[in-house]
C-alpha cells in the first residue's frame, strides 16, 4: 500500500513549479497520502532556468510545516562533474528523503538541442551510461528518480525506452541499486497513457526478476491537481511485481 507520494516541487523553490508551499499544505490536509517535498537541486545546471535553491532559506521557509505527513527533501540532480557540491550538501543539511536524478547528459535531455546530430540508439545508451556513471562514482541517496525521464522529450516517432535495446544497462543500474539497498523510483507521471505505462512496466518486470523489491512511488507533481496522480495504477503495478513502497523521514527507510 503507497502511503506517501514521494516527489512534490513548489514554487518558488523549484524553478519550474506552479504550485506554492500553501496550496500543498491544504492538498495534504485532506490526502490520504503523506507528502515529501523535493525540490530541484541542479548544481551546474546550464540553461534558462536556475535549478539551485538555497537550503537554509528553504528549511528556515518551511520547517513550520514539517510533520509527519509533509516532509523536507530535495531532488539532486547528477552530473559527474558536481558529485562533490551534491555530498556536500546531503551530508550538511537535514532532508528526509533524497533523489538521484539525471536530467543532463552534456546538455539538458528536456531539451532539443540535446538530440541534434544523435541517433536514437546513442542519445539513450548516453543516458543510461550516465545514470551508471554517476551511480557509481556517488550514490548516498535514497532512490533513483525516474528513470524513463528521457521519453518525456525524445523527439523521435518512437521516443519509448525498450529494455530489449538496453538490457545490459539496465541490468547494470539494477544490480547496484539492488546490491546497495537503494530504491527505483515509480514515476507515475506518464502512468496516464498507454505507451508510458507499458514502457514502465516493462522496466520494472526487469527490476522485479533480478531481484528488486524496494520502490518509492512520486507523481513529481509541479501542480497541486496532479499530485498523487495515477496511483491507482501505481498500485496495480507494485501488486505485479511483489514491490514493496517506502518512504524516508530523517534519511530513514519507512516500510508499511
Amino acid at each position: 500500500m503507497i502511503s506517501f507520494d514521494t516527489h512534490i516541487h513548489t514554487y518558488p523553490f523549484s524553478q519550474d513549479s506552479h504550485q506554492s508551499i500553501h496550496e500543498v499544505v491544504g492538498s495534504n490536509a485532506t490526502s490520504k497520502y503523506g507528502y515529501v517535498l523535493t525540490e530541484h537541486m541542479d548544481y551546474n545546471y546550464v540553461g534558462k532556468m536556475s535549478f539551485e535553491f538555497s537550503p537554509e532559506e528553504y528549511f528556515k521557509t518551511y520547517l513550520p510545516y514539517r510533520n509527519n505527513r509533509l516532509l523536507l527533501g530535495v531532488e539532486m540532480g547528477l552530473q559527474p562533474d558536481n558529485l562533490s557540491k551534491v555530498a556536500a550538501a546531503i551530508s550538511k543539511y537535514d532532508f528526509d528523503m533524497v533523489i538521484g536524478s539525471i536530467h543532463c547528459v552534456g546538455g539538458d535531455i528536456a531539451h532539443l538541442e540535446y538530440y541534434d546530430r544523435l541517433h536514437k540508439s546513442e542519445a539513450y545508451t548516453n543516458y543510461l551510461v550516465r545514470i551508471l556513471e554517476c551511480l557509481e562514482a556517488y550514490h548516498d541517496f535514497d532512490t533513483l528518480g525516474h528513470i524513463d525521464y528521457i521519453c518525456r522529450y525524445a523527439p523521435y516517432s518512437d521516443p519509448e525506452l525498450h529494455v530489449s535495446e538496453h538490457k545490459a544497462a539496465f541490468v547494470a543500474i539494477f544490480n547496484f541499486l539492488i546490491d546497495h539497498n537503494m530504491c527505483l523510483e515509480i514515476n507515475t507521471r506518464r502512468l496516464d497513457s498507454k505507451v508510458g505505462y507499458e514502457t514502465l512496466n516493462e522496466i520494472l518486470r526487469l527490476y522485479a526478476f533480478l531481484g528488486g523489491r524496494l520502490v518509492t512511488v512520486g507523481s513529481d507533481a509541479h501542480k497541486t491537481e496532479n499530485i498523487a496522480k495515477n496511483f491507482d495504477t501505481a498500485e496495480k503495478m507494485i501488486q505485479e511485481h511483489g514491490f514493496t513502497p517506502v518512504y524516508f523521514k530523517e534519511r530513514k527507510r519507512i516500510e508499511l
